[in-house]
């Protein structure tokens, strides 16, 4: 938690968000998912059908959580299909102000949304995830060819099992971000399932940020919601669930990561609870540090500091 990179920090704003920078710096942001198959307020996926109440408390229960730890949140919204994307991204750009990202398997559905956003003027909230190798060339020609400046970079490679390889495909995934023109980036340098990689994500942010300098994020959740390990009897319950996806946010946390997407907002409360502890620790830490270094930068101060 006491890192300090002798690389010089970028800090971008991802629609009045700041994100990066030295640990301690900034806040760690926090991205909260909706619209999720398994989620309780999802009814139907197909036709973008859910509990508009329910989905609405839990972004209320986000921004109160935000006001009062002073970690930011961003919403993301996924989408089965093209029907279901519009839906969604709809009434959510209705009921919060702030910056959000859009997620699905579909290509035609991130298509949708790209093609929805710059009708609506959402360009300086929308953050596309996420530019990988494998994206097709009408995607990124929608892409390029929109206003949409922000995205989520993925370096990830089923051939980039070392910490070389990784980075060398984050590179080439940078590469083909700004052949797009793609201004504003968040590497994501992918969570692996346990067993199979789980743990070199972490070792790839600390690279990131050393080499590059550049914001970090990163979905630690992905690792627990695939573990077996609890999804056997005696494990398979909220709180053992609730248990890892936090020790995954917090490794996350200490490893420098700048942005965290922790899965489903039904676990808002307990995620920002734990990352606003681990940020007083931060920064008492980097505090010192920076006296021991003589260096003067401005640290972010914690809200619930007492």
């Amino acid at each position: 938690m006491m890192y300090l990179f002798k690389k010089e920090q970028k800090a971008t704003d991802f629609g009045g968000v700041i994100i990066g920078g030295q640990p301690g710096e900034n806040p760690t942001t926090l991205v909260g998912g909706l619209f999720f198959k398994g989620q309780p307020i999802v009814e139907n996926t197909k036709e973008g059908l859910f509990d508009k109440e329910l989905a609405k408390r839990w972004i209320d229960t986000g921004q109160v959580m935000m006001e009062k730890t002073g970690h930011p949140l961003i919403l993301q919204a996924f989408g089965r299909n093209e029907l279901a994307m519009e839906r969604h991204l709809s009434w959510l750009v209705k009921n919060y102000d702030g910056p959000f990202m859009f997620e699905s398997t579909n290509a035609k559905a991130r298509m949708k949304a790209i093609e929805f956003c710059e009708e609506a003027g959402l360009s300086e909230r929308a953050i596309y995830n996420s530019i990988n190798l494998s994206m097709k060339d009408d995607e990124k020609l929608a892409l390029q060819n929109s206003l949409i400046h922000m995205a989520v970079v993925l370096g990830w490679s089923p051939r980039a099992t070392s910490l070389s390889e990784r980075m060398e495909t984050i590179q080439s995934s940078i590469a083909t971000a700004e052949n797009m023109g793609i201004k504003k980036m968040l590497i994501d340098p992918a969570t692996l399932p346990v067993g199979a990689g789980y743990g070199l994500d972490y070792r790839a942010i600390l690279a990131i940020k050393a080499e590059l300098g550049l914001p970090t994020c990163l979905a630690p959740h992905n690792a627990p919601s695939a573990w077996r390990f609890i999804k056997q009897d005696g494990f398979d319950d909220e709180p053992t669930h609730m248990a890892a996806i936090i020790a995954s946010t917090i490794a996350a946390q200490m490893s420098a990561t700048d942005c965290i997407m922790y899965g489903s907002m039904v676990r808002t409360k307990e995620v920002f609870t734990a990352t606003a502890l681990i940020g007083n620790a931060i920064a008492a830490a980097v505090t010192e540090a920076q006296q021991v270094l003589g260096i003067d930068r401005n640290l972010f101060e914690p809200l619930t500091f007492e």
